[in-house]
């Protein structure tokens, strides 16, 4: 059983006084779910049981008792009020249906109730009322209260009810009132408290405050029918999204995505954030998107103008046509007649009949519209004499349609440009092809972006510019399907003639019988197609309403008593998925040209890592200035071991979902990555790491930059091109001080992490490096110190100066002599074994020990907080940004700030937050940060050595001359380069916008000096 914390239990004073009048053993008797769960059935009850029509006892009915009782007011728990009356009042009211339960039932559901069509469905004479007959035993014979409400499926999704002996219609209609008022019940208690209400920042949030706001959008139904195993429970669904369901990525509604938001929005979250709650106090007023298809529905279709119909040209005759486009309608005004024009105003080479079929439409307005149209000579008219249904409709029109081939279509799609030549390209380039669907919003396995799901989720696209991106990157391409999709199918005449029209017999008013027809074209040795290269718009269920999600049980098992293997073939269609790739192309695709369409002065491709750290650092801040130089920024990350994904930088110009593309694998996808790239088009390429990838993966990363075609610059930000470790840290924690690949091989054999990992000699690391490197337009190392270490090694002459650009701020520099007390010492940032990890621990542990007045604080959390703890060392945790740092630094108020890495920085950006904060800093002599400090004259330099004799490092620590190092202190003044192209890099002044890929491409020496503010 999953405990609920006490502040979420139902109140004690409720549960006391519900107890009484609540029988445990018949719940769980009667709720085998409950019972499965093993919670308590009290609290299940007075949860949400009773939202769900439950009895809480054999003779307690609360679906009577709320329709008999408490019709006229705000729906409460039945049993809390009945337990609130006296002892008389409790005699004198009935809790168990009596003989007016009937007309309380059928109060409630008259809305919902279909008399004509019940009285035909049950055959009924004699003048005896439909809605008494169904209340009393229609249901119970499997009858349906009208064609969009199926009876079975209702039961099967509430097995629970079955034992209320109610119709699944009063069920439905009574809790529907429940949970209506549930979702929209007044402000105090369930919508969203006013942001007075909530604190600014999310993670200051009391629980009750959480809880609250999350109920308030919470959509229970979709929770549990998501997660059988939480429904089974019996648990509060909210309280368990809240404690466990956000941490496994469960969703709390269909409009929301966990994984999408804390992916996407992991740094404004911040830790332990439930994304939910984030999105509703915060995220949603600064726009952040809930899903990563979009915000919002599509917007509804609206009817043509007169002027639009003017624009119209009429279809052929269907003797002269190539094709027979087939359109059922029923209702639906407005979708109606913008398919219809949709249709007639997209141009086309093939010559094709419209013939429009009116079933007998219940909305004359729609008749009306269609038989003047009809009368403009746009199309072929025919109206039914009797309501056919649909099948019976389509197959009026394929007899109609004269030996032609034909296209089915429904009165709610849209389509767009020369859609019918594409779909029937298809068909013509294969004899063997039955019929022909494309992708669209709403076509099941058709779906696109999303397969099997009706994507009503508007995109940062409009249709029409889908279907022209689809027609781009995926012509001509297709990928079988078992079935088509009847909301717009291309259907080959050779095909009707050789298995039949649709089966009207069997599956009367609709739904199945495309499904059925592509089963019987399989068996007679016919092909049905998805072609990639077309997008239909379809609103879904507009015309011959929603029997679909009702009636979906009878229709499969109609399907499947003519076609065992159809389960089987969907199943295996829907696992292999044939038409990913071309998703994921269109994906792409869609994100090229939304990128470049971002752009100003073209694409800036930054090929970089995904850990973190000073590089994720210096390519944001990068990302920013080419922002300013009107470059939109697009990352390569690295995917460990052989993959590509793509990013973005966390404020650009460029809004698109990135989270929603799947990584690319650099052996798989190496053509598509060079199709993406040429998409993109890049005016720049620059290279910051290939960290995480294995040899083969490398070599191919480099290629690929290489054939880019527009040239590149790389920035050294570790050692990769000489250590397969980045860092010439050996397993065991000692600096390796850059061995020769005879001592490298040694240590991949001692190493542990790389074991499974494709590994190249060290030597051939080296060549390859220094090819790639050495083909650069120009290779910018951060620190002059770096740029000997790896120029010398791998014998480069391009590689140029260059210190990262920051933008932080320096404090006032104050007079400060040190006080009395231990010398207070801080590190900064994430402490790992290379940041000096064994070097803080042992000089704690030496100080503990030995007693010295030495007092350590890492700004920033170490690899192993529980060993720094034991050692004596504190720890603030992770800080969000260098203002948090900077604060952390001040309240701190070190003496010093040590920095103990044990092998060379390259650049170290913690040092620039000591500097900036005006504190002394203290480095090993070694590296970049030495030989910042070098050339500053501030702080002080330790010898290396120093790094493996604690005592003797406490002793040169504890011997330090405080009130000097503070005394030498300089304003902070980082590097700038005001501009960014031409200072940075080494771009000739004045370049155009329209110049900015010729000059990149051609390879020339960058300056070799930063501007100086």
């Amino acid at each position: 059983m999953i405990k609920l914390p006490r502040l979420f239990r139902p109140g004690r004073r409720d549960a006391v006084a519900a107890a009484p009048f609540f029988d445990p053993a018949f719940y769980r008797s009667a709720y085998p779910d409950v019972a499965a769960g093993g919670g308590d059935p009290l609290r299940h009850y007075l949860d949400h049981g009773w939202l769900e029509g439950r009895d809480p006892s054999a003779v307690f009915s609360t679906l009577y008792y709320l329709d008999r009782h408490l019709a006229d007011r705000a729906p409460i728990n039945p049993l809390l009020h009945y337990a609130g009356l006296s002892g008389a009042e409790r005699l004198r009211i009935p809790t168990q249906p009596g003989p007016d339960f009937q007309t309380l039932q059928a109060a409630v559901v008259e809305p919902y109730f279909d008399a004509p069509y019940y009285a035909r469905r049950a055959g009924l004479e004699g003048g005896e009322d439909p809605l008494a007959h169904y209340l009393t035993k229609g249901w119970r014979r499997g009858l349906d209260p009208n064609d969009a409400f199926s009876g079975d499926a209702y039961l099967q999704r509430h097995a629970h009810m079955r034992r209320l002996g109610v119709s699944p219609l009063y069920h439905f209609a009574s809790t529907r009132r429940l949970l209506a008022s549930e979702a929209a019940a007044p402000p105090a208690r369930r919508t969203q408290p006013p942001a007075a209400m909530l604190p600014a920042d999310p993670a200051e949030a009391t629980d009750a405050q959480i809880y609250e706001t999350v109920a308030a959008a919470f959509d229970r139904e979709h929770y549990l029918d998501t997660n059988a195993d939480i429904r089974r429970s019996g648990v509060d669904p909210v309280r368990h999204f809240l404690d466990f369901g956000a941490h496994e990525d469960r969703d709390p509604s269909p409009d929301f995505s966990v994984r999408f938001y804390r992916k996407h929005y992991r740094r404004e979250l911040g830790a332990g954030v439930n994304p939910f709650f984030h999105y509703l106090a915060v995220g949603r007023t600064r726009g952040f998107r809930p899903t990563p298809f979009g915000l919002g529905t599509w917007p509804a279709q609206v009817a043509p103008t007169s002027a639009e119909w003017e624009r119209v040209r009429p279809a052929a005759d269907i003797a002269a046509a190539r094709a027979v486009l087939i359109m059922p309608v029923y209702k639906g005004y407005d979708d109606t007649l913008r398919a219809i024009h949709s249709v007639l105003s997209a141009p086309q080479a093939t010559a094709f009949a419209l013939l429009v079929i009116d079933d007998r439409s219940p909305d004359p307005r729609l008749s009306a519209a269609l038989a003047d149209l009809t009368g403009r000579g746009l199309f072929a008219h025919l109206v039914n004499d009797e309501n056919l249904g649909f099948v019976r409709t389509c197959n009026r029109g394929l007899e109609r349609a004269e030996g032609k081939d034909v296209v089915l279509l429904n009165a709610d799609i849209v389509v767009y440009g020369d859609w019918l030549d594409r779909l029937l390209w298809h068909m013509d380039a294969d004899p063997r092809v039955a019929t022909v669907t494309p992708f669209s919003n709403n076509a099941t396995i058709c779906s696109y972006p999303r397969p099997n799901v009706d994507n009503q989720t508007r995109l940062e696209v409009t249709p029409d510019e889908i279907d022209a991106f689809t027609r781009v990157c995926n012509a001509r391409t297709s990928s079988p399907v078992p079935t088509g999709v009847g909301f717009c199918m291309a259907m080959r005449r050779e095909a009707i003639a050789a298995v039949g029209l649709l089966d009207a017999e069997t599956f009367g008013r609709g739904y199945g019988e495309e499904n059925d027809f592509c089963m019987r074209a399989l068996k007679a040795g016919f092909t049905n197609l998805l072609a990639h290269d077309i997008f239909v718009f379809h609103s879904g269920s507009v015309s011959f309403g929603t029997l679909l999600a009702t009636k979906g049980a009878d229709i499969f098992r109609t399907l499947l008593t003519k076609h065992a293997d159809y389960q089987r073939r969907v199943h295996n269609h829907i696992e292999v998925d044939p038409a990913r790739f071309a998703r994921r192309r269109l994906d792409l695709y869609r994100f090229a040209k939304r990128a470049t369409a971002s752009a100003e002065r073209g694409i800036a491709l930054i090929v970089t890592h995904d850990f973190g750290g000073g590089v994720e650092t210096h390519v944001e801040a990068l990302s920013a200035r080419l922002a300013e130089a009107g470059l939109a920024t697009v990352y390569l990350r690295t995917d460990e071991p052989g993959g590509i994904k793509l990013g973005l930088p966390e404020i650009g110009a460029i809004d698109f979902p990135v989270s929603i593309l799947d990584p690319l694998s650099l052996d798989r996808d190496a053509d598509l990555l060079a199709e993406l790239i040429g998409w993109l088009g890049p005016a720049m390429v620059h290279v910051h790491s290939l960290a995480g990838l294995d040899a083969p993966s490398t070599r191919a990363a480099m290629r690929l930059i290489e054939e880019a075609g527009v040239g590149y610059d790389v920035t050294l930000h570790d050692y990769a091109s000489v250590c397969h470790r980045n860092n010439l840290v050996r397993p065991e924690g000692v600096y390796c001080g850059l061995a020769e690949p005879a001592v490298c091989r040694d240590c991949i054999r001692l190493d542990r992490d790389a074991d499974g990992i494709v590994l190249p000699d060290p030597a051939e690391r080296r060549r390859v490096w220094a090819g790639f490197l050495g083909r650069a337009r120009a290779v910018f190392a951060p620190s002059a110190d770096l740029a000997g270490r790896i120029g010398t090694v791998l014998l480069l002459d391009n590689i140029a100066l260059r210190p990262h650009e920051e933008t932080l701020a320096g404090v006032e520099l104050k007079a400060r002599q040190r006080k009395s007390g231990p010398l207070r010492v801080a590190v900064i940032g994430s402490v790992g074994v290379q940041k000096g990890f064994d070097v803080i621990h042992n000089l704690a542990l030496d100080a503990r020990l030995r007693q010295l007045p030495l007092d350590i604080t890492i700004i920033g959390r170490s690899a192993d907080p529980r060993t720094m703890e034991a050692a004596g060392v504190r720890e603030t945790g992770p800080y969000r940004g260098d203002a948090a740092a900077l604060t952390h630094i001040a309240r701190v108020d070190p003496d010093l700030v040590l920095f103990p890495s044990i092998s060379p920085e390259t650049y170290c950006y913690t040092l620039s937050l000591a500097l900036a904060a005006g504190v002394p800093p203290v480095v090993f002599d070694l590296g970049a940060q030495a030989e910042r400090l070098r050339a500053s004259g501030e702080g002080h330099r330790l010898d290396p050595a120093l790094a493996d004799d604690p005592q003797r490092l406490n002793a040169a620590l504890l011997a330090l001359p405080i009130d000097a190092l503070w005394a030498a202190r300089k304003p902070f003044r980082p590097t700038v380069y005001p501009r960014i192209l031409e200072d940075y890099y080494g771009l000739p002044e004045g370049i155009s916008s329209a110049a900015v890929a010729g000059p990149l491409a051609r390879p020339h020496r960058a300056r070799e000096a930063p501007v100086e503010p």
